[in-house]
């Protein structure tokens, strides 16, 4: 049975100057490739692909974008230079039976998410597309959450939504072993970590991140003053790389590294998302800013693999 809650890429919002001609910090780490358009027009997106299947999406508003239709979009509000969102999907390694199987599989994880009565559910998957340079469309469909009957603050980005390719996968994400070689030696996701600074906002959300992985959160304190849960994610591929987690931190300021606390003024963000990555490489980090004030981190782990 393919498995639920995997990771399918995170999202990296941008100045649209830097998605054409992104900084030497992250090109100098990460092979980046040409996305597409939106649906609308209004975003245009590149890609960092793994080789787990898993990748990491730059996407800005383009040049000319009104402040009115750029306020209607989701992302509208997010703020630059920030990983905004990342995005689950279900695999069906069944040949032949396309995105209907799991979209269908996908009923199991809203019905259990309703059982938790956290006052959340995901809406049924919408498609949505984008146009390559050459014309041809890369088609999906997303689920996203409605809070309607949610009690405390919302932020749009304190969940994932869910991606189910409609065409195929390979066409949405070319994991070929040209496009995934990375002069980081990065191969995969080793976790997604939220940040959120409301802590009865962390204590609503443990049922329901229960709920999307069918599973009881593990309780940790990794240092002084930190707590976190934990739960087991997977990647589309190579779950030889070692183990992926999803962790919910309740943000406080020994949560984030000096460096950034210092990026930010000394303020706690409301909420923050970071990913950490497998490398063939040596331990370390790849990290810049595209904004002033937010500092990117992405933290490289040495994969268990040889």
């Amino acid at each position: 049975m393919a498995p639920e809650s995997v990771f399918d890429h995170v999202i990296l919002l941008v100045p649209h100057e830097q998605l054409v001609s992104p900084p030497h910090w992250l090109s100098d780490a990460f092979t980046i490739l040409d996305g597409g358009v939106h649906e609308g027009g209004l975003t245009e997106n590149k890609l960092v692909v793994f080789q787990d299947g898993v990748y990491l999406e730059l996407i800005a508003f383009v040049d000319g974008a009104s402040p009115q239709h750029r306020a209607m979009h989701p992302w509208g509000k997010q703020p630059e230079g920030r990983i905004i969102h990342w995005a689950h999907t279900i695999l069906n390694h069944e040949e032949g039976q396309g995105s209907k199987a799991t979209e269908q599989s996908f009923r199991a994880v809203q019905a259990r998410i309703e059982d938790a009565k956290v006052g959340i559910k995901y809406l049924d998957p919408e498609p949505g597309f984008r146009t390559m340079a050459d014309g041809s469309k890369r088609i999906w469909a997303n689920a996203i959450p409605s809070f309607d009957d949610y009690e405390g603050p919302v932020w749009i980005n304190q969940l994932p939504f869910w991606t189910f390719d409609r065409t195929p996968r390979s066409l949405r994400v070319p994991a070929t072993p040209e496009n995934t070689a990375h002069p980081s030696g990065v191969v995969g996701v080793a976790a997604v970590s939220l940040f959120v600074k409301d802590k009865q906002t962390v204590e609503n959300m443990v049922p329901f991140y229960d709920a999307i992985f069918n599973e009881a959160a593990v309780e940790e304190t990794p240092s002084d003053n930190v707590e976190r849960c934990r739960w087991d994610a997977a990647a589309p591929a190579h779950g030889e790389f070692g183990k992926r987690r999803f962790f919910l931190y309740h943000a406080v300021e020994d949560a984030f590294t000096e460096e950034e606390m210092a990026e930010a003024g000394g303020d706690v963000p409301d909420i923050f998302i970071k990913l950490s990555l497998y490398t063939k490489g040596e331990a370390g980090t790849v990290k810049g800013r595209f904004v002033k004030g937010t500092l990117i981190t992405f933290e490289l782990i040495p994969t268990t693999s040889p």
